[in-house]
Parts: structure tokens; sequence; C-alpha cells
């Protein structure tokens, strides 16, 4: 994470050189180079409480032989969102990873949400100057629908939603097989509910673009119960890893919705709502001993 800060900010210095539009230059300063530089700092600190060696710093200034057609601005603000969504895709595997120290996890999450909003804020001001192309449209939208909605957005609300019915009928399975009274309660209450909210939504907005809906998993799921066929902490682990493999499927929804700007803050509603709920769930897999011991790191 810090390396990787270094280079955003080295990355900003450069730019600086061949930007043309001062807005364009205000906004790198003052919103990704400051988010940067005030996590660098953070994280250097970080490092230095745990006792772990610090990388080389980048140039405290950088200065190049100006040639103002090397880069163009719409070349830059391409860059500069490529970088700012692999920092997503970074904060998301620290704080999945992030399984010992809970103070860690909650750097990364709100390292995360500052992410999210720069790149909602970066996306709208390069659509502004017209330097995001439009992807194909889906052409079947009903007649009169406003909003454009563009193919890869048509199929993100069908892949979500099909994934979002797979969780609640594995987890309505689940709760048939839980010995553990909270485990089933929270089978039932906070995951079920969590699921069946985010289905509600995606299936309004799959009518209102004329989307076509797969089928619904059943209302309830109820088996001829083997208490020994499946264990608790077998299952507590399962949902735990379905809820890793959610942060990528909400992150990328959420960075390649570029089209549909009220499309994009749905998914990353989504995707807090994973983050606080998994932070939760390593609580009660803590408290339960379900998690599985990982190598520690001891300094010397």
């Amino acid at each position: 994470m810090l390396q990787s800060r270094y280079g955003t900010i080295e990355q900003i210095r450069i730019f600086q050189n061949y930007i043309h539009d001062k807005d364009f230059s205000l906004l790198l300063e003052h919103n990704l180079y400051e988010m940067a530089k005030k996590q660098m700092d953070e994280l250097e600190n970080l490092m230095n409480q745990y006792q772990i060696s610090l990388p080389r710093r980048p140039p405290q200034s950088v200065r190049t032989q100006r040639n103002t057609e090397a880069y163009t601005d719409h070349f830059i603000s391409s860059l500069m969102m490529t970088q700012i969504q692999e920092n997503i895709s970074m904060q998301l595997r620290a704080l999945r990873t992030s399984v010992t120290s809970e103070h860690i996890r909650n750097i990364a999450r709100k390292y995360l949400m500052d992410e999210l909003k720069l790149y909602d804020d970066t996306i709208k001001y390069a659509k502004l100057k017209g330097w995001v192309g439009t992807p194909p449209l889906y052409p079947e939208s009903p007649p009169g629908t406003m909003e454009r909605l563009d193919s890869g957005e048509a199929y993100h609300l069908w892949d979500h939603l099909t994934s979002r019915y797979d969780s609640l009928e594995i987890s309505q399975i689940y709760q048939n097989y839980a010995h553990d009274k909270d485990f089933s309660f929270e089978l039932g209450n906070e995951i079920k509910g969590t699921l069946e909210k985010q289905i509600n939504v995606l299936e309004k907005e799959m009518d209102h673009f004329g989307l076509p809906l797969p089928e619904r998993p059943p209302k309830s799921v109820k088996t001829n119960k083997n208490a020994e066929l499946l264990e608790d902490v077998l299952m507590y682990r399962q949902i735990l890893t379905g809820m890793q493999f959610m942060f990528e499927l909400h992150a990328t929804a959420f960075k390649q919705n570029t089209t549909n700007d009220r499309l994009r803050k749905i998914y990353g509603g989504f995707l807090r709502k994973e983050v606080d709920l998994y932070n939760e769930y390593l609580k009660f897999g803590k408290l339960k001993g379900w998690l599985r011991l990982t190598p520690m790191y001891t300094p010397k």
C-alpha cells in the first residue's frame, strides 16, 4: 500500500508538467495528491509502529523537459482513473486479508471509502470534459425510459441478481443444518435480510430498464435434516469466502459503470454494506473460534 502511494505521488508530479487544463491540474493536486500524501504519512507511521523497514521515498519534486504535446489531458485522466481502480482493488485485498488486526482492517476500509468517492468524482469530471467514450448502449430499454444504460451495465445487473439469488438459496439451505443458535440467527436475519433488500433493488432496476429477469430461488428451503452432514465451521467459512467474492463483483460493477451514475452509486452502497457485514462476520467467527490461525509477524 505504501509503495503504491509513493508511485501515485511520483506519477502526479510527472503529469503536472504536461497537463494543459488548469481545473484538471487542481483536481489532481487537491484530491488525488493530497489524499495519497495523507495516506502515505499514516502508513509510514504504522510501519514504524510495527517495526517494518520502510522503502525508499519518491523524489521531492519531478521536473521534466517540457513537451506539451507528449501527453494529452485525456490520456493522463485515463491513466489516473486506471490507477484509482487499482487502488480500490488493493484496499479490498488489504481488507480481505487483515484478519488478525481489526485496526489495520479499519484503515483499509477507510482508504477504500476514500478511493470510491475519488473515483466517482473523477469519472464525473472526465465525462464533463468529454474524456470518457460511450460504450455500446443496451438497445432494448422500454419506451419513455430517459436513462441511458450501456451493454456492460446491463450485464452487471443480471450478474448481480443471479449471484444474490444463489447466495440467498445457499444461506437458506445452511440454516437447516446450523447447530449453533447464534449462527442460525445470523443466517436467518442479518445475512438473509441484506440479500433480500439487494435483490429487491436489483429486480426493480431490471424492470426499469426492461431487462429479462432470471428464475428466482425458492421462497424457502426445508430439507430432511441430517445434523452430521455439514459442520457449522465449514458453512461459516464458505459464507466468508462468498463475501470475499462479492467484494470483487461489487467493485468491478462500480468501476465499469461509467454511463449511468445512479447505478454506480447503488453498487458503491452494496460494496460498503458487504464490507461492514464482512467485518462483523469476522468478529463473530473469532468469537466462535472458527477462523483459521494465520502466520504471525513478530518484530525482532
